[in-house]
């Protein structure tokens, strides 16, 4: 269960890390069929492969095993929950791999400005499978920015990014570097073990920095849900993979009711 208190710090700061929220079970399971997955390749319509770093998503709806963690583990019910929602849809699943020596970084950014919806019931929950602490890429939040009511200029996490046009002709204020300059914001981050998760919203900024570990990988899946009062808004540059031509639902619906397209995986 979730607490009260839980709620509270959630939605004070921005994010809350819950301490061994996923069994041993899962962990093993996942690891095992998560290595198989890339010595396959991946999905190669959604795989990323950086420098000693792998990526890749939206795979729930084609694998059973990323099926069963996303609707059977859990972590549904710890979103919902925190997301004080009666429901936890999904948006997708999201593997991140980045091997020791890694140099691949995550930049400073918020979710909001590559996601077709708007409110405050939209929840990341990113489970550790591997342990990683603040020399191996551990996720790093500044605290309460989900609060500044500010919606950063969308950055490139590629090359390739940088090229597109919606990257290109962005609108907006650049999200500062907090790595230079974290005077006047707190950094929260932690350092997590197999079967710890981090549970953060979508507007908080957040970043990783790179595995600099001599030996140990980092790996996490981080899954997207939105509650019953997030809002359908599919602008111009958010992610490709569900537009407005795979849902039944119109913009500024305010409820995501499309069960196809975002399925529920927790009623509370």
């Amino acid at each position: 269960m979730i607490s009260q208190e839980q709620i509270n710090k959630y939605n004070e700061d921005g994010a809350i890390c819950i301490r061994g929220a996923i069994s041993n079970k899962w962990i093993d399971q996942m690891l095992n069929h998560i290595d198989n997955h890339f010595k396959n390749g991946g999905d190669p319509e959604t795989v990323e492969i950086g420098e000693r770093a792998y990526s890749d998503r939206y795979l729930y709806k084609k694998n059973e095993w990323m099926q069963n963690f996303v609707f059977s583990s859990g972590i549904a019910e710890i979103a919902g929950r925190l997301m004080e929602s009666t429901t936890a849809s999904v948006y997708f699943d999201h593997i991140f791999i980045r091997e020791a020596n890694s140099p691949e970084i995550t930049p400073w950014h918020q979710d909001r400005p590559y996601w077709p919806f708007i409110g405050n019931q939209i929840a990341s929950v990113w489970a550790a499978f591997t342990a990683s602490g603040q020399n191996s890429s551990a996720v790093s939040f500044i605290k309460g920015s989900h609060k500044w009511n500010k919606v950063f200029k969308p950055q490139a996490f590629s090359e390739a990014d940088s090229l597109d046009g919606w990257i290109r002709n962005a609108q907006g204020e650049n999200i500062p570097d907090f790595w230079e300059n974290s005077n006047d914001v707190e950094i929260l981050s932690w350092d997590t073990n197999p079967g710890d998760v981090i549970i953060f919203g979508g507007d908080i900024i957040h970043a990783a920095s790179p595995n600099m570990a001599k030996t140990g990988r980092r790996v996490a899946v981080s899954t997207r849900f939105i509650g019953d009062a997030a809002i359908w808004d599919p602008r111009i540059g958010t992610d490709p993979i569900i537009t407005q031509n795979d849902v039944n639902i119109q913009p500024g619906d305010f409820g995501i009711s499309d069960e196809k397209a975002f399925p529920i995986a927790w009623r509370g």
